[in-house]
């Protein structure tokens, strides 16, 4: 028997998408909740965990880089999508903390709820899961080239400074001076602009036809 997943979290900045996607799961027979960036959905987690979170990784304030990366750690339980439209193929980014990938933009709506069938199987869910790095903000670099930031230690929770450089490197291992345990950190790049990605879909169409078992 299929594992039943109706609590969906949409965690995105574009206001247009979210309210598509947001009807189109109802239609479905989905509870949905919406969020605009990585904040809010930890907010709205902490209220009820969700079954599914579908996260965009491009949002101000926290990514959905950093907010998967969280989530992963915090709320293991949580089936997680990424989408973006920035990349595109069907696995997530390298160090993602996804369970599956949606390119929006270039990928009908029909295949998210593809991915989302596959997802429901919690045994090969937790096959395809690899330890993902701790994603920290790209913070401005001053005119000697360096810049600070902390770092909560996943292992002893204890915080150390860590040195950002101004060059383009995007992981780096880091081991915590406290009870030295390898951190592998990632850096994201902050998004200026509100994502413009539109869906792939028939204008004025939201039902999708959602096979029952999955439902």
């Amino acid at each position: 028997m299929a594992n039943k997943m109706t609590e969906v979290l949409v965690a995105d900045d574009n206001p247009v998408l979210i309210s598509v996607l947001s009807e189109i799961f109802k239609e479905s027979g989905y509870n949905v909740r919406t969020a605009s960036d990585g904040f809010a959905a930890l907010t709205s987690i902490r209220e009820r965990i969700p079954d599914v979170l579908i996260s965009d990784l491009n949002m101000p304030r926290m990514s959905g880089f950093e907010l998967l990366s969280i989530v992963r750690r915090r709320f293991p339980s949580i089936a997680v999508i990424a989408m973006s439209g920035t990349y595109s193929g069907v696995a997530a980014p390298q160090g993602v903390a996804a369970d599956a990938f949606y390119a929006k933009g270039s990928t009908s709506v029909a295949r998210l709820f593809e991915i989302l069938i596959a997802i429901k199987d919690e045994t090969t869910r937790g096959s395809r899961r690899v330890a993902a790095p701790i994603w920290i903000p790209g913070v401005p670099i001053d005119q000697g080239g360096l810049a600070t930031v902390a770092v909560a230690c996943p292992e002893c929770l204890r915080t150390f400074p860590h040195s950002l450089h101004n060059t383009p490197f995007l992981r780096t291992e880091h081991s915590c001076p406290h009870c030295h345990h390898p951190v592998q950190l990632a850096v994201v790049r902050p998004s200026m602009d509100m994502d413009q990605t539109s869906l792939d879909m028939p204008a004025r169409t939201v039902r999708i036809s959602v096979p029952a078992y999955i439902r």
